[in-house]
This record gives C-alpha cells, sequence and structure tokens, in this order.
C-alpha cells in the first residue's frame, strides 16, 4: 500500500536555457587531462552571453554530446545539462537526422530562468531512501 501513495513535491530552481552557438574546449600540451578549460557560448531571442566552464561541465557536455545548434538547460544548483532538442533553424544542416531528434523554438526572454520543478514520490521510496542512511 505504501507504494501506491504519492506524495509530490514542487521546487523552485534557477536554469540557464539556450541555444548554443558555440563550445570551445581547450586542453593544454602539457600537464594531465583535468587540466581542461572551456567556454559555451548560449543564446536566446533576446542575448546571447559566454560562460567559462570547468571540468566537470566540460565532461557533461562531453557525455550530452552537446554541439552547436541544440538547446539545453543547465541547471545552477547541481549542474546537471539537459539537451532539449535542436533548433529549427538547424534543421536543414544535415540531411539525415534520427528519428529521436527533437526540433524545439529558440528560448525567448532572459538566459537565466526560475522553474518550477515537481517531484512525485512515493512514501516506498521515501523509506527505501532513508534506509539507506
Amino acid at each position: 500500500i505504501r507504494k501506491s501513495i504519492g506524495c509530490r513535491i514542487k521546487e523552485e530552481t534557477e536554469v540557464i536555457e539556450g541555444e548554443v552557438v558555440e563550445v570551445k574546449v581547450d586542453r593544454p600540451l602539457t600537464g594531465s587531462e583535468h587540466d581542461k578549460l572551456g567556454q559555451v557560448t548560449l543564446r536566446t531571442s533576446d542575448m546571447e552571453t559566454v560562460y567559462d566552464l570547468g571540468n566537470k561541465m566540460i565532461d557533461c557536455l562531453i557525455k550530452e554530446k552537446v554541439q552547436a545548434g541544440d538547446v539545453i538547460t543547465i541547471d545552477k544548483a547541481t549542474g546537471k545539462i539537459s539537451k532539449l532538442g535542436r533548433t529549427f533553424t538547424r534543421a536543414r544542416d544535415y540531411d539525415a537526422t534520427g528519428g529521436g531528434t527533437r526540433f524545439v523554438q529558440i528560448p525567448d526572454g532572459e538566459l537565466q530562468k526560475r522553474k518550477e520543478v515537481v517531484h512525485t514520490v512515493s512514501l516506498h521510496e521515501i523509506d527505501v531512501i532513508s534506509g539507506r542512511t
């Protein structure tokens, strides 16, 4: 019965949302793999901004396979990067695209936004999480 009872948790988070214009990753010739530096240029219909990136953010961008023309959101609290899709303006760049490719509009307004996220959790999941600690 505890698996069937749910609890909704509303959370307001700050996110950065925009179209990726350019991704630059600088790897020094000397040093370890951890010395990567990078920049990402994001834009909306109203503004364009360049952000400096550290090692973890660069690894997240590579893991998500983010490239120019993708629309992404970056959660400022956790640093999680989510790929929303590609913009319609870049739809004609490639002749063939995969079936899983979503095309979205360029976000409008400010790059930094406050979004409300709703998590639905069952009482059983809460018990499992609290049992681990």
